[in-house]
């Protein structure tokens, strides 16, 4: 039998590694899962939950409970828990082997997409030194671009056009940046990679805020496209051109503030422009057009949605089937 002594020092010894799981379980699980292979679906993300993929098919949904506890469960397979579960699901081995692989795992030296990715939150401040620095460091888009021209199939002069000038960069990492603006100028950019399966990685711009992509207006538009993406946005451009319309994107659902800057934005179109709402032909766009709706409710400028032909297809989807030419109000 153990003595006193030998007693204390299990219930102890047992009492750590239990504290040991349950830091491992608040663990930032949208990061390690990055440094895994996955890729962020900012699109299918909200507030509340992030998505991320694999090249292998799954789906994995991550929220994160009051106590700072991270959980998913996989859209695509059986496996469901916390950074633990996964774990063990990608590598199996026991609760020890589990135990040696997240006590090697850094954060802090994974360079990583993650590095770019930031929550959302009503919250969030911005840091404009921050993001300008980010902006300037990466280059502008002024040839051909392998991603957007590859993997998304959006012709070369369409994001070339001059009224998108200035508007995209490319950093080191190759990613595409599509700058946004607030009524003080740059406040952030959205990030887009990819490949040609449509592996793709989305982010947002870290220390920025979402505002609002705008193409460059000129004094003849009587055209307001809004979409979701800027790569639905630039397909868009691609199947009707750009003659006489501005271009906005919202990376995502639109936060108060960006419902604001497209008031705004909606407000300096010319009388008799007309206003098209360009999202997925899916739940989720609808609701976006719905919530966009209800702010212009008083505008005197005629409001039409247009979605893709079939449902469940976004604009990029249009851009790469057969139906590329085909748009149909809604």
């Amino acid at each position: 039998m153990l003595g006193i002594s030998q007693r204390v020092w299990y219930r102890l010894f047992m009492e750590s590694r239990h504290d040991e799981l349950n830091r491992f379980k608040r663990m930032d699980l949208v990061q390690y899962a990055v440094s895994r292979g996955y890729q962020i679906d900012r699109k299918s993300s909200s507030p509340k939950s992030t998505v991320v993929r694999h090249t292998n098919g799954d789906k994995l949904i991550v929220g994160k409970s009051p106590d700072g506890t991270f959980f998913y469960f996989n859209a695509k397979g059986n496996d469901s828990g916390t950074i633990i579960d996964l774990v063990q699901t990608l590598d199996g081995g026991s609760l020890g082997d589990v135990r040696k692989t997240l006590r090697r795992y850094s954060p802090q030296q994974n360079d990583s997409a993650s590095d770019w990715v930031t929550t959302s939150s009503s919250n969030q401040t911005i840091d404009r030194k921050s993001v300008q620095a980010k902006w300037e460091s990466a280059q502008p888009i002024t040839n051909r671009n392998p991603y957007l021209s590859d993997c998304r199939l959006i012709p070369t002069q369409t994001y070339l056009d001059p009224i998108f000038a200035g508007r995209f960069r490319i950093d080191h990492r190759g990613n595409v940046l599509a700058a946004h603006y607030d009524t003080d100028g740059l406040c952030g950019f959205e990030i887009k990679n990819g490949t040609r399966d449509r592996t793709t990685f989305t982010g947002f711009c870290p220390g920025g805020i979402k505002g609002l992509f705008a193409s460059r207006p000129r004094p003849g538009d009587r055209l307001m496209i809004i979409a979701e993406t800027f790569i639905d946005m630039l397909s868009v451009a691609a199947l009707i051109g750009t003659r006489d319309a501005r271009f906005f994107s919202t990376a995502g659902r639109p936060s108060p503030k960006q419902l604001d800057l497209i008031a705004n934005a909606s407000n300096r179109m010319p009388a008799g422009s007309e206003i098209q709402l360009r999202f997925d032909n899916d739940a989720g766009g609808r609701e976006i057009a719905q919530i966009i709706e209800a702010k212009l409710a008083d505008l005197a400028l005629a409001i039409r949605r247009v979605v893709p032909p079939t449902p469940g297809m976004d604009w990029n989807d249009c851009v790469r089937s057969n139906d590329s030419l085909r748009f149909q109000p809604e």
